[in-house]
């Protein structure tokens, strides 16, 4: 019972521990090479929390996985949006394109 309990803890530990995690992986940044974003560009250090993970999703997305089409056109539209909002965020000073506005 104590070895099962054991197991199931760290099983959850993990999923909890996935789930909350953001940011980009090196075998994100190597996708993101192969589609012409380079690691050290200012795009990819403006981009938040949010948008991390969101790329890291659509890069790693199992529906995916044997599509590499539509992986690269879902990254692709991603990586628009974020581009779009990091204009709208220079055009606000001091506003977020996600943040309720004040």
């Amino acid at each position: 019972m104590r070895y099962l309990i054991a197991i199931l803890t760290t099983v959850v530990f993990f999923t909890v521990n996935a789930a909350f995690a953001f940011g980009l992986t090196d075998n994100d940044y190597n996708y993101l090479e192969l589609q012409k974003v380079e690691k050290d560009s200012v795009f990819l250090r403006n981009l938040s929390p949010k948008e991390q993970a969101w790329l890291h999703a659509l890069i790693n997305d199992e529906k995916n996985k044997n599509d590499p089409i539509a992986r690269a056109q879902n990254v692709n539209d991603a990586l628009t949006q974020f581009s779009a909002n990091q204009l709208w965020e220079q055009k606000n000073p001091g506003q977020l394109w996600d943040a309720p506005r004040k």
